[in-house]
């Protein structure tokens, strides 16, 4: 790329950073907890009037049977078709839990980071989207036109799993299949001022199972009785746990769903050759001992918890334990289990015998399954075991995908992350299972997400913020949209 190019975004960017600031405050002023159904539509459409403003050719609220999306399309006449996916939704926040007023948009003077934008989303959702968008004005401005088309597939409901998002990508099929890739750039350094992305993701099956009394037609039905009933009346507690058995054995290390490994692929040569370079590019870029690389397993490092050991010792091996790690069938997780009594302030009572059960799980399972397939089989494995009366509801199902390490869009985002002196990792795979995965699945494009400079903290917790100015070792709002802008001309080349 040009420096006179660069230089000429930098420039648009700068001369306009008060308004592109002023644009992440209103985004994160709307408040769009997806999980509280609050604020959905009015972020949808505040996205329909940012796409106006970017002159977008079309941009219109999507209509589902849940919260409203948005579509967008940008057309510069170009060569190349860009998809962009986006989340304008949130998690939910206790005020309690923050100095700063979760949905103010406030922007404040740290040390570390001089000016910052507090809010819900200010970073990983919609504070970083906006940068996006930010970015592609600029580039307009300072170079008369894009040089790439972009399709826009926005949706508010992510955290809630995504249940309609995929109609939504059926609706524009026919528009989508002209994209090229799907790029989905956001703050991404972390605070060593390296960029960390993942060239695939997992297939996921996000799910509840629901035992209860009326369904069952034995037990409490309607509500729950005094626990001395259960010499004489059944429980759907105990049956809640006979279901839980019949799924897993060996504390869940194996899968009981008849048919279940039929769809396993065990990792070729060429793959395990490829983690093993990538545990030896994490070995470089980190000061971790070796012998304790596993503890970079994603996932490890969100939570309280701290984990001493793997299953089957694969922490002995690092090599075999990431293998296992983005590989291995068997991650059928039990989120949480909910029934009865759960103690003081909880509004249940002691001694009961409930009249319900419900368990909450995730299976995330590796390239080449159809969660479809898998999801079906589930209920199948439930019939055939006694449980038709059981209810499962599904809130998520994503397929995988998987990126060429050596595409046109991998190389832009190296060259420019490269350019500004940064270093990018790029894991094989992600361990989650994402509705952005479906444009690699069904149109066969490359599809990159969360790439660029920029910083940001807390997206999962209290005092989440967004890094205006940044330091030496992480860029601001500035460098964060001269990257997206950059890689985007890049990959125009």
């Amino acid at each position: 790329m040009s420096e006179s190019s660069s230089h000429a975004v930098r420039q648009a960017i700068e001369s306009n950073l008060d308004s592109h600031i002023g644009r992440i405050q209103r985004a994160v002023q709307q408040p769009s907890v997806s999980v509280e159904q609050r604020g959905l539509r009015e972020i949808s459409e505040l996205m329909v009037e940012y796409l106006d403003e970017l002159g977008c050719d079309e941009a219109t609220l999507v209509e589902t049977d849940g919260a409203p999306g948005v579509w967008g399309y940008y057309d510069a006449g170009a060569e190349k078709t860009l998809i962009n996916y986006g989340m304008l939704d949130t998690r939910p926040v206790n005020p309690d839990d923050w100095d700063h007023d979760p949905f103010g948009g406030e922007i404040k003077e740290t040390d570390e980071f001089g000016r910052v934008i507090y809010g819900r989303g200010s970073v990983k959702v919609k504070g970083a989207f906006v940068a996006w968008l930010n970015a592609l004005e600029s580039m307009k401005e300072a170079l008369g036109e894009l040089p790439v088309n972009v399709m826009f597939l926005l949706e508010a409901e992510e955290i809630n799993g995504s249940p309609y998002y995929y109609d939504m990508v059926d609706e524009y099929e026919g528009r989508l299949e002209e994209a090229d890739a799907c790029f989905c750039p956001l703050a991404g350094q972390g605070a060593d001022g390296n960029v960390t992305a993942s060239l695939g993701y997992k297939s996921a099956l996000y799910f509840t199972l629901d035992v209860s009394g009326s369904d069952w037609g034995r037990g409490p039905q309607g509500g729950a009785v005094h626990a001395m009933s259960n010499v004489t009346v059944d429980s759907p507690a105990w049956r809640m746990v006979d279901l839980l058995s019949s799924l897993t054995s060996d504390n869940g290390t194996h899968i009981d769903i008849e048919d279940y490994y039929d769809q396993y692929e065990p990792p070729t040569e060429e793959e395990r050759e490829e983690i093993r370079q990538f545990v030896e590019t994490l070995d470089e870029r980190t000061e971790t001992p070796r012998d304790e690389l596993w503890k970079h397993l994603p996932g490890l490092g969100r939570g309280a918890g701290e984990v001493e050991n793997l299953t089957d010792d694969l922490h002995e091996d690092v090599v075999e334990a990431f293998i296992k790690h983005f590989y291995g069938p068997e991650s059928f997780n039990i989120q949480g289990i909910s029934t009865g009594y759960l103690g003081p302030d909880t509004s249940t009572k002691p001694f009961t015998l409930p009249g319900d059960a419900s368990a909450k799980f995730d299976l995330r399972m590796p390239r080449g399954y159809d969660p479809a397939i898998v999801r079906q089989q589930l209920r199948d494995h439930l019939d055939d075991h006694g449980f038709e009366d059981v209810k499962m509801e599904v809130s998520g199902q994503h397929t995988w995908c998987k990126t060429d390490p050596d595409s046109d869009l991998v190389e832009a985002a190296r060259t420019v992350i490269s350019d500004h002196g940064r270093g990018l990792t790029l894991w094989p795979f992600s361990a989650g299972g994402v509705p952005w995965a479906v444009f690699g699945s069904t149109f066969d494009i490359p599809v990159l997400y969360g790439v660029g400079l920029g910083y940001g903290a807390n997206s999962s917790g209290s005092n989440e913020f967004f890094a205006v100015d940044g330091n030496d070792a992480v860029g601001g709002l500035v460098d964060c949209e001269l990257s997206h802008a950059e890689m985007v001309i890049e990959y125009a080349k």
